[in-house]
């Protein structure tokens, strides 16, 4: 090949390259998840089921091994590890679930709890409930809060988080402050989803905001 032929596909390739047309990528169509920027404005109303019996043990769609007694959740389209309040509209109790799993399947329910979640807002008996969920991963998760004597002042228990992790929690008296999660049962009866140590409740206030998670 002469040097003026190879010169010339040098110089013509880029551009035949530009004016192609732009091909999608090819991705899954099965269950797209929304993305992260979608969250906040994420707020949904429909009925709700539980599983457990029989999936004990079994491995999640992200990998993990699904354990009905922790506060997990399948659903369809939402990235995992997003963290949903999940109220049954029926009789106003709520939980906090993260999302580990995709689902549900059946007909037009929009979310599968497990077993300890389900129990939660006292829907184990009919085995469905009517919901709302709403996003507590990112900005506008605001979290109801109480105090725990035990806690040190930059540990948390967090209702539906795990253990070890790292939140950067805000409010409108204070923030940003790192903590860690020490403690991922708060009990029903607290009327709180996440505790912190007193001192810092009272530089917070009542109400906080999960701004990330690490």
């Amino acid at each position: 090949m002469s040097r003026r032929l190879l010169l010339l596909i040098f110089f013509i390739t880029p551009l035949l390259a530009a004016c192609a047309p732009q091909l999608p990528l090819l991705t899954s169509t099965f269950l797209p998840a929304a993305s992260s920027a979608e969250l906040p404005s994420f707020a949904r109303e429909g009925m709700a089921s539980w599983y457990g019996p029989g999936f004990a043990g079994r491995l999640t769609a992200n990998g993990e091994i699904f354990d009905p007694a922790q506060l997990t959740a399948a659903h369809r389209t939402l990235p995992f590890n997003t963290h949903l309040r999940v109220t049954n509209l029926s009789n106003g109790r709520s939980v906090t679930v993260r999302i580990n799993d995709r689902g549900p399947f059946i007909g037009d329910r929009i979310i599968d709890l497990s077993r300890a979640a389900a129990e939660r807002i006292g829907m184990l008996g009919r085995g469905t409930a009517t919901v709302r969920l709403e996003p507590l991963s990112g900005v506008g998760g605001v979290l109801p809060a109480a105090a725990d004597a035990s806690l040190p002042r930059w540990d948390v228990v967090a209702s539906g988080r795990t253990l070890g992790e790292l939140l950067l929690l805000s409010s409108p008296s204070a923030g940003p402050v790192l903590v860690r999660v020490v403690g991922t049962q708060v009990e029903p009866g607290a009327g709180a989803e996440i505790l912190l140590s007193p001192e810092l409740l009272g530089e917070m206030g009542p109400s906080v905001s999960i701004q990330s998670g690490q």
